[in-house]
Parts: C-alpha cells; structure tokens; sequence
C-alpha cells in the first residue's frame, strides 16, 4: 500500500478533538518511526492551541490544507461521525490512507462509498475499534473460538457511562451523528461480531431518546448464525452499577466468559472463566495502551496486501448493523 516508503510515517490529524491526544497524539509520540506533523480544526484557534499544547508542527484552518500536504502519508478523522463519510472519501482521493474514529459511518449507505473510495484509490481505511489489537481481545477470542468453550449460545454486554447532555455535541445531536448507541454501544456491537464470526440480525431494539431526538439508553438484540444471541444495553444517562453485567459475558453449554475493562484495558481489566469440570480461572492480560497497539496494527497494514479488503468489510458490516437497528424505530 506504500507507494514511496519512508522512514518516517506522517499523520495529519483532523480534528482537534478530546480523543485525539490519547488516539494518536501519544501513541505516536513513544516511537521513532511515526510523527504528527499537521491538526486542522475549522473552530477559530482550535487548531493552534491543539498544536501548541501537543507540539504539532503544524496547525491549519482547513481540512485541505492537510489532504493537499503531499507528506502526509496518513490522516486520523476525528470529526463528528456526520463528517467522516465526506472527509474520509477527500483524504482517500488525496493519496491517503486513513484511520477514521468510531463510529465510521452513520449509515450503510456512506459506509458503502467510503469504501468505494479507498479502492478506487487503492488505499487503506480502518476504523478505530482500538479495544481489538490489544492482547486482552486477542485471549478471549482465543479462549471463545476453542473447541473446550463450545459454541457460543449467548452474549451479553454492558456499555454504561454518564454522559451529560450538551446541545449541539457530538454525542447527543443526532444531526451530527450522535446518539448512545452508535458511539457507545458500538463497541459491543463489534465484539460480539468477531467473536461470533458472523454477520447478526437484529431482532429488537428500544431506545430512550434525550432532548435532541438521539438516543440517550437503549437495548439491542441481536441473533447471530447457529441461533446465538446477543443483547447490548448502552447508556448515556448513568454510571454503571454492581448489578450491571460485565463489559462482556460470552455462554456455552458448558462455559463461560466474563470481561471487564475490555474497551480500554490499560485503565484495568479482569478476567474470569468457568468449564464445566475445570477449576475457575481469573486472570489478566498484559500490553501497553490499546491505542499503541492499534497504531501498531496500523502500521504494519500498510504493508499487508491483503489488510485493505478486510477492514473494509468490516466496516461495511458494522454500519449495516448500526442502520438496521436504527432502521427498525425510524
């Protein structure tokens, strides 16, 4: 996928969003072989004090000025998810590979052309689940997909945090792609798909909606290939409880899996497992932050042949379950 390697990759950043520092900013900053060399946010001096504060060479007013930058080898969309369709197809048509915050695409329509773009470009798109490349995802996949678990007959998640209602934010204006489940829920809604390795139906979804019209709380079903089932409860309006179920609960006949602090493991997780006739199991997994790793994986994708395609798949089938639960209360 690198036409002309260098030494040194370079990512320009649009968006001078919360995220960004953690996404990429820092993770970039602990090697020797990845910079930031640009942040573009339209907001007046948001741009530059991003860059100040995070000493990025440069700030610009425009995303342009960054697709135009023919140095820059790699763009972070990190804009509401109602912008990234536009702005990842200008990156990809700009000779960029992109990595693109969650949710990608509000729709399975945009999620379909932004696709388009990156292979008529033939160029790289991966969205930002940072949570997988960690080696916690990595053992409990390894743990599920295993003959001794079983197949997989239920999961269940909890993606619970307050997140108080602002006009206009990202999070609660569904005009900007907002809503609890698309940029909460989401998460879930990935790793039930990957470990399911297959592709859901979605049976119910309720949703409470906050004052903008998105959703604030809600519960989505979902039936996966072999009749599995899934249920991902997301709030916005409180802080998770005891009586909330892990981040993860994966059941077998036989088995079972529960995860907590599977988004961010950095900031701690645990693990515990149950087989019939085996000792239970509580343990954790070791790495750096989940953003080092997804850099990792990012970097190492633009070498691979075969990474494009993938990803690309992926985040079409994301966005097709995202709208379809939608969909299902429009």
């Amino acid at each position: 996928m690198v036409e002309n390697p260098v030494s040194v990759l370079r990512i320009g950043i649009l968006g001078a969003s919360s995220i960004a520092p953690s996404a990429i900013v820092e993770p970039a900053a602990r090697r020797t072989d990845v910079e930031v060399v640009a942040v573009a946010a339209r907001r007046p001096g948001a741009a530059r004090s991003f860059a100040e504060r995070w000493r990025i060479p440069r700030a610009e007013g425009s995303y342009e000025a960054v697709l135009d930058d023919p140095a820059i080898d790699v763009v972070y969309v990190s804009l509401a998810a109602s912008d990234h369709a536009r702005w990842t197809i200008a990156a990809l048509e700009a000779g960029k590979d992109v990595l693109c915050e969650k949710p990608a695409s509000p729709s399975a329509q945009e999620a379909l052309e932004m696709v388009g773009a990156a292979e008529r470009a033939g160029r790289l798109l991966v969205e930002a689940f940072h949570y997988r490349w960690h080696p916690l995802f990595a053992r409990v996949r390894e743990i599920v997909s295993a003959d001794s678990f079983g197949s997989i007959e239920s999961m269940t998640s909890a993606v619970i945090g307050r997140r108080p209602f602002v006009g206009g934010s990202v999070l609660h204006d569904p005009a900007l792609g907002g809503g609890v489940l698309r940029h909460s829920g989401c998460y879930a809604v990935h790793w039930m798909r990957l470990l399911a390795a297959g592709e859901p139906r979605v049976t119910g979804f309720a949703q409470q909606k906050g004052p903008l019209g998105a959703d604030a709380s809600s519960v989505l079903d979902l039936t996966f290939p072999g009749d599995a089932r899934g249920r991902i409860t997301s709030s916005f309006e409180r802080d998770r409880t005891d009586d909330d179920p892990p981040d993860l609960v994966v059941e077998s006949a036989t088995s079972r899996i529960d995860v907590r602090g599977l988004i961010s493991p950095h900031h701690g997780h645990s693990v515990r497992l149950e087989r019939e006739g085996a000792a239970s199991e509580s343990f954790t997994v070791g790495g750096r932050t989940s953003y080092d790793h997804q850099l990792d994986a990012l970097v190492a994708a633009r070498a691979d042949p075969g990474a494009a395609a993938l990803f690309a798949r992926d985040l079409v089938a994301q966005a097709a379950v995202l709208g379809a639960a939608y969909a299902r209360s429009a």
